[in-house]
């Protein structure tokens, strides 16, 4: 098993029936991802990555480990399962955060998404009990 340095840049890729390789991302590999998935940004990249492209993610790969050994372990990559390995691998060795520092990110996000929606509806409730409230008189 392969020690994969959890702290930055690097994240094993295990696919059924290779034997596991560790994925890793220096700044010169994320900036040659960058130019194959023409992103101008990490959240542009990041974009391109999430939507798991076959083509994107094997260029991806290759950058990354190399062609070689990107070559033999793509005939492992079975269906979205596959697909989805990979893209993690990846898109976490960019990050350059550790898997505990994604949760977080994540949960961080989500709870954001949920404050705004709460506000949202909210203000959505005060909308309507405005509108609806009893012309006046005159009115």
């Amino acid at each position: 098993m392969i020690a994969p340095n959890a702290w930055r840049g690097e994240r094993e890729l295990a696919l059924p029936g290779a034997a596991t390789v560790l994925v890793a991302a220096s700044l010169d590999h994320i900036a040659r991802l960058m130019a194959e998935t023409k992103s101008e940004t990490l959240e542009g990249l990041q974009e391109a990555l999430r939507a798991r492209k076959p083509e994107t993610l094997r260029n991806a790969l290759a950058i990354l480990v190399g062609e070689e050994k990107a070559a033999s372990l793509w005939p492992h990559v079975n269906g979205a399962t596959g697909l989805t390995r990979v893209y993690a691998s990846i898109s976490g060795a960019v990050s350059g955060l550790t898997p505990a520092e994604e949760d977080e990110a994540k949960k961080a996000q989500a709870e954001s998404e949920r404050e705004l929606q709460a506000m949202a509806l909210g203000l959505l409730a005060r909308a309507i009990g405005q509108s609806s409230a009893s012309p006046s008189e005159s009115g």
